[in-house]
C-alpha cells in the first residue's frame, strides 16, 4: 500500500511537472516580420503624430493588436541586442514594441487556475508604462527606463477560465511616438505545487494512515 502511494505521487508530481512547463502562448519569441520594422497596425498616437500609418503594415503569427516588429539588430530602434541582458540564442532575430499607448495581445482560451508569465523587456526612447491584462482584467503596470537593458519580469495570475486577450498595453498618457517598451520571450505556464510538494504531501497522506492504524489497534 506504501510502495502503491509513493508510486502515484512520483507520477502524479512527473505528469504535473510536464504540464506546467508547456508553454501556453504561441510564437513567444515574436518571430514572423518580413522587414527590419513594420507596423502591425500603428498606435492611434502614433498614426496622429504622422497623419497616416509610417511604415507598411504587417502580420505577426498568433499576435494582433497596435504594435512594431523589429528585427533585434534593428539600428533606427536602438540596435536592441546591444542592451545589456540580451542573448541572442534566447531573443532571436526579432521581438516586438509596445509603443506609446499600442497594445500587443493574443488570444487564449485557458481553464480555470494559476497562471504564471514571464517576459523580457527593454527601452526605447522616452520611458514608457505598460499594463499586463488577461480578459480585461489588468493586473499590474510596468515601466522601462529610456535606454534600459533588457529584464525578466513575471507576474502569477489566477482566472475563472474562458477565452480571453492576453494583452501588453501602453499608457494612452504617453503620446511621445519614442516611448517604446520592447517585449520578447513570452511564456505563460501553468502555476502547479512543485513535484517535490506532491511527494511531501503523500508522506504525510502515509503518516495519517499510520496514526489512524494505530488508533484502532
Amino acid at each position: 500500500m506504501i510502495k502503491k502511494i509513493l508510486v502515484a505521487a512520483a507520477v502524479a508530481a512527473a505528469t504535473i511537472g510536464a504540464q506546467a512547463s508547456t508553454n501556453l502562448v504561441s510564437n513567444g519569441s515574436l518571430n514572423g516580420s518580413t522587414s527590419d520594422y513594420i507596423y502591425n497596425g500603428a498606435p492611434p498616437s502614433v498614426t496622429k503624430y504622422y497623419g497616416s500609418v509610417p511604415e507598411a503594415a504587417g502580420t505577426v503569427t498568433d499576435w494582433t493588436g497596435s504594435f512594431v516588429s523589429i528585427t533585434s539588430s534593428s539600428g533606427p530602434w536602438g540596435t536592441p541586442n546591444s542592451l545589456s541582458g540580451f542573448d541572442q540564442a534566447t531573443f532571436g532575430n526579432y521581438i516586438a514594441g509596445v509603443q506609446a499607448d499600442g497594445v500587443l495581445s493574443q488570444s487564449l482560451d485557458l481553464a480555470a487556475g494559476t497562471y504564471l508569465l514571464t517576459w523580457s523587456d527593454a527601452n526605447r526612447g522616452a520611458n514608457q508604462t505598460y499594463s499586463v491584462s488577461f480578459d480585461g482584467v489588468a493586473y499590474k503596470s510596468y515601466t522601462t527606463v529610456g535606454g534600459d537593458g533588457w529584464n525578466t519580469e513575471s507576474l502569477k495570475f489566477t482566472t475563472t477560465g474562458g477565452t480571453g486577450e492576453l494583452s501588453f498595453s501602453g499608457d494612452t498618457s504617453f503620446h511621445d511616438r519614442d516611448a517604446t517598451s520592447f517585449i520578447d520571450n513570452v511564456s505563460l505556464t501553468a502555476a502547479v505545487p512543485e513535484p517535490a510538494s506532491l511527494l511531501m504531501m503523500a508522506v504525510g497522506t502515509l503518516g495519517l494512515l499510520a496514526w489512524r492504524r494505530r488508533a484502532r489497534a
